[in-house]
């Protein structure tokens, strides 16, 4: 079996190993393991609204962070995987589908694709593999066979049309928000995520900034993500709009400080202000329990829920330091001694080489 890059020639049989294993009854594809996988950006969402797989093309083939592996034997392509880096940084690899042929060469080529994948990423920097996968999928055992561990679960919400809200008791101004924000939302992403999660996803800013949200927060103000911040004072709450495209609905992206009640419920209302016109979803994990019921009440419905794995490639070592070295203690040569009057000179001694390195006295 051999893997190697994919190229547009590939497309064509790309996208016809999606539809195979796409076909059928939609409760069939959840317990097939050859199904493919749901991409990051809710692709199986809009796929079976919209029947369109155009996001599977890779419009980047061959660019930074756009990787596209195909598995080949003599039968022909019998499966690939898909991954994209995630932000700025290229640090963290998403994968974002991976489908092979129901055929004996395509069950073995799914481990082949993940190490070969392993494989570039080490090779370019990669850190550390995202993926998510709809809940009890048959993968999860290949991914957790792999190194992949659960991070969270993650609740899909949608709703056909922005709901309108009417104004609560309690208003929140919601501001745009600025680069120097960055710091202050990442203490508010501290107090509101287990431990357990934050230290391996927020380890640092330069960690979480790569693996939260896609990458987003590494593009303040320079994409079509629009970020606003409620401060009341200090960063209380912070919600993301990411505009609809045509491969995926409007993305609506909250976080809430959850000691307040009635100022989680005004945020809720605010951000959905902030929403266009036309269908929007939203991932809210399970530890924002709370966020997911308020958007519940406003119209939206649990579509699906899925497991977010990580896998960080990066081992931390004990390095032991070897010990300093004492400085030499270097000795001029040819120092003159002064004698007092009176008093008798020195005798001359001959010294040997290993006494020439010690002081005269």
């Amino acid at each position: 079996m051999n893997i190697r890059g994919a190229s547009f020639r590939d497309l064509a049989r790309i996208e016809q190993l999606y539809n195979e294993a796409g076909s059928g009854d939609e409760q069939a594809l959840q317990l097939s393991p050859d199904h493919p996988l749901p991409q990051a950006t809710l692709l199986r969402l809009w796929y079976a609204l919209s029947k369109t797989v155009s996001s599977l093309v890779p419009f980047n083939v061959g660019a930074a962070g756009d990787t596209l592996f195909v598995a080949e034997t003599r039968e022909g392509i019998v499966g690939f995987i898909q991954a994209q880096a995630s932000g700025d940084r290229a640090g963290t690899l998403q994968i974002l589908n991976l489908c092979v042929a129901a055929t004996a060469s395509g069950h073995f080529a799914r481990a082949q694709l993940l190490t070969h994948l392993t494989n570039h990423a080490l090779e370019h920097g990669i850190q550390r593999f995202v993926v998510r996968l709809p809940l009890d999928h048959p993968l999860v055992g290949t991914f957790l066979e792999q190194g992949f561990v659960q991070l969270a679960t993650e609740q899909i919400l949608y709703s056909d049309d922005a709901p309108v809200t009417p104004q609560t008791a309690r208003s929140v101004s919601l501001r745009p928000a600025r680069p120097e924000d960055v710091g202050a939302i990442y203490l508010l992403y501290l107090r509101t995520t287990p431990s357990q999660v934050a230290s391996l996803e927020g380890s640092s800013l330069k960690v979480w900034q790569a693996a939260f949200a896609e990458g987003d927060l590494t593009r303040v103000n320079r994409d079509e993500v629009r970020h606003f911040v409620v401060e009341e004072p200090g960063v209380v709450a912070w919600a993301a709009i990411r505009p609809a495209s045509a491969t995926r609905p409007t993305l609506l992206s909250l976080m809430c400080d959850g000691h307040h009640p009635r100022l989680r419920e005004a945020v809720i209302d605010a951000a959905l202000r902030e929403l266009p016109a036309g269908p929007v979803s939203s991932v809210l994990r399970h530890y924002d329990s709370e966020l997911i019921r308020g958007l519940q009440h406003r119209g939206f419905a649990i579509y699906g829920t899925q497991v977010l794995l990580v896998r960080d490639l990066a081992s931390k070592v004990r390095y032991r330091a070897a010990p300093a070295r004492k400085k030499p203690v270097l000795v001029r040569a040819h120092l003159a001694q002064t004698v007092p009057v009176g008093e008798t000179s020195p005798s001359l001694r001959v010294l040997s080489r290993r006494s020439e390195r010690s002081p005269l006295p």
